[in-house]
Order: C-alpha cells, then sequence, then structure tokens
C-alpha cells in the first residue's frame, strides 16, 4: 500500500509499504479523508512538539475516516462495510488517570502520527474496534475527518463550562478556534468576540450569529476591552498556538473568569503575567486533546445542530501531501482546514 512518510524536516515522500494484517480485536480500514491538522504541520516544520521528537520515519495524521473492509476476530460492534471515524489515540485503560475516566491524559497513549506511533496519511490502518465511531449515511468521509478536531473544541467548551447569559471571547480562527465558536454558539451566550490576523478566517467566523470579529494586528485586548466597557470577557479561549495570544488571554478575562487554552504555542515557554492572573482569580485551564466527545460529536453533526463541512476548504490527493502541507504551514490560498483524499 501507499504511505506518506516523514523523514525530516519539510520533506515527506510517498513509499510503497507492507498492508497491515487484522488483529483479533480489530478492523482493517481503507482510508478516504484525513484532516491535516496544526500538529501535524508542527512536526512538519519542527520536527518535535515539546519533548515529542521524530527521531525515524514516520507517518503523520490523525484526523481520519474510513471503510471497513476486514473484522478480526472477537469484534461485534462493527460489520464489513461500516464507514466510520477513528479516535486516535489507544489508551491503555490501566493507569490512574484511565480509570479515573481521563483517558486523554494516559501517559501509555499510543496516538496516531505522534512518534513513535504511525499515524493515517496512508490506504489502509488496523485499528482496535473499540475505538472506531459509526458515522451515519448523512456524514461523510471529509466530514468523518472533521470530528476530531471538533471533539477538541467541544471538550475545550465543557472544561469551560459557560454558562447561557455569558461573553466569550476566542483568539484563532483556524480549525480548533472555529470548532469551538460553533460549540460556544450552541450554548446560546451572549456575546462572542475572535480574533485572527486572516481577514478570510475572519470573515468565515463572522457568518455566525452573535459574532463580532477583530483582526489581531489592530490591537484586540483593547477592543475587547471597550467593547466590554472595561470588564472583559467571562470566559477567553486561546486557540492560535502563539505566545502573544496566550498572554493576551489574562487581559482580555473579566475578574473571577476562565482563561481556557487550546493551542499548541510555538514557543516551549510563554511569559504571563502572573499577579494579575492572581489579583483577579483568573481560572487557568490547559486543554489536552479531547475526551467522551466522539459520540456527542456525531449526534450533533448527524441532527444538523453543528455545521463543519464548509471547513474543509481545500482537498489533495495522497500524492499531493507536500503541496497540501505547504498551502496548510504558510496560510496560503484561503486554507481553513485541508483534506487528504483517498
Amino acid at each position: 500500500m501507499k504511505a506518506a512518510i516523514y523523514y525530516k524536516i519539510r520533506d515527506i515522500r510517498l513509499k510503497d509499504i507492507e498492508k497491515p494484517e487484522v488483529r483479533p480485536g480489530c478492523v482493517l480500514i481503507k482510508i478516504k479523508a484525513v484532516g491535516i491538522c496544526r500538529s501535524d504541520v508542527h512536526y512538519f516544520v519542527h520536527g518535535r512538539i515539546g519533548v515529542q521528537i521524530i527521531k525515524k520515519p514516520l507517518v503523520l495524521g490523525h484526523e481520519a475516516a474510513g471503510l471497513v473492509v476486514e473484522i478480526g476476530k472477537g469484534v461485534k460492534n462493527i460489520k464489513l462495510g461500516d464507514k466510520v471515524a477513528l479516535e486516535p489515540g489507544i489508551f491503555c485503560g490501566k493507569c490512574v488517570q484511565c480509570k479515573t475516566g481521563h483517558p486523554n491524559l494516559c501517559k501509555k497513549v499510543k496516538f496516531f502520527g505522534t512518534p513513535p506511533v504511525n499515524g493515517t496519511f496512508l490506504e489502509y490502518v488496523v485499528h482496535p474496534a473499540k475505538m472506531l465511531f459509526k458515522l451515519p449515511k448523512n456524514i461523510s468521509y471529509e466530514e468523518g475527518a472533521l470530528i476530531e478536531p471538533l471533539t477538541v473544541g467541544m471538550y475545550a467548551v465543557e472544561l469551560a463550562k459557560i454558562k447561557a447569559s455569558e461573553t466569550v471571547a476566542i483568539l484563532g480562527a483556524g480549525p480548533i478556534g472555529l470548532s469551538i465558536l460553533k460549540s460556544v454558539i450552541c450554548r446560546q451566550v451572549k456575546k462572542i468576540y475572535v480574533t485572527d490576523y486572516l481577514d478570510y478566517r475572519l470573515k468565515f467566523a463572522a457568518k455566525h450569529k452573535k459574532v463580532t470579529v477583530i483582526n489581531a494586528g489592530n490591537d484586540p485586548v483593547a477592543k475587547i476591552l471597550k467593547m466590554t466597557k472595561g470588564r472583559g470577557v467571562d470566559v477567553v479561549f486561546e486557540a492560535a498556538g502563539k505566545a502573544e495570544a496566550v498572554k493576551q488571554t489574562i487581559e482580555v478575562a473579566a475578574t473571577g473568569g476562565r482563561v481556557v487554552w487550546a493551542g499548541i504555542p510555538d514557543e516551549d515557554t510563554v511569559t504571563i503575567d502572573c499577579h494579575e492572573a492572581r489579583r483577579r482569580e483568573l481560572l487557568i485551564i490547559n486543554v489536552r486533546r479531547t475526551k467522551h466527545q466522539n459520540e456527542k460529536a456525531i449526534r450533533a453533526l448527524a441532527s444538523g445542530k453543528i455545521k463543519v463541512k464548509a471547513m474543509a476548504t481545500h482537498r489533495f490527493s495522497l500524492e499531493e501531501i507536500s503541496k497540501a502541507f505547504n498551502i496548510v504551514e504558510k496560510y496560503k490560498d484561503g486554507v481553513i482546514k485541508a483534506i487528504i483524499e483517498l
């Protein structure tokens, strides 16, 4: 089968590798669509995310959906021909984190596209049946690939415990920021402010109700404070992955507010005003991937409560993956989410 393999920084090559054999409790999936995540781009550009370093050739990709083509022994919840979204993390189920309901914090997790585990920019993958979620007929493979970033946004909003009467700021209008936005709207909040440097992304965000967009180059902190009469917002999400945005979360949060960091900053260390955060008793929440959101996301998409299809702005074949990464890395051609279609 064909696989797109990362060899070194900005070097991904299409190679033929051995097709995997199905194992007991697992199924063989023909991959149909995979989204390019910003974390994939981090690896593509830097070869690492924090202490997670690519030391040998690796297949990236974790936002995947596909078709079940072979069933392993003992599998009962999945059938041949099922259309499925893949949970990218295989958790151990035995550690303290797993047993207390926090599998996203499992230290032994095997996560697609995170060294040393191969990801899904390839034609076939074997995956545990319990880590698959059936997609109804009205959800496409492309939308199935968008479920993973949507679940991150939904989880971030769940952690924030937003009330209908509150105001929200989302710093960053990429796929995660927009997933947060769509989830926040479902909470019937009072007002939402969205910032980004890219006007085309702000234009996309502005199509949603109760949203005011602000270009991040035009002093967004001052503008948000002015529009909230100096109070700030009840909840602010960082989804830009930039040190500047992390600092701004402290500045735009109201006294007693919540700060939610969902992005992956380019820098390993970010300096914030700790005294300001302490004086105003800000609750700072970090988001580690997602947990227990897949079925909720599928229900939201199937019912039409949340729509993600428009986020997929670009589509490429597996042979075009280097071109796709280049476009996503440099925010070219109005890209929001690029999908690799097989």
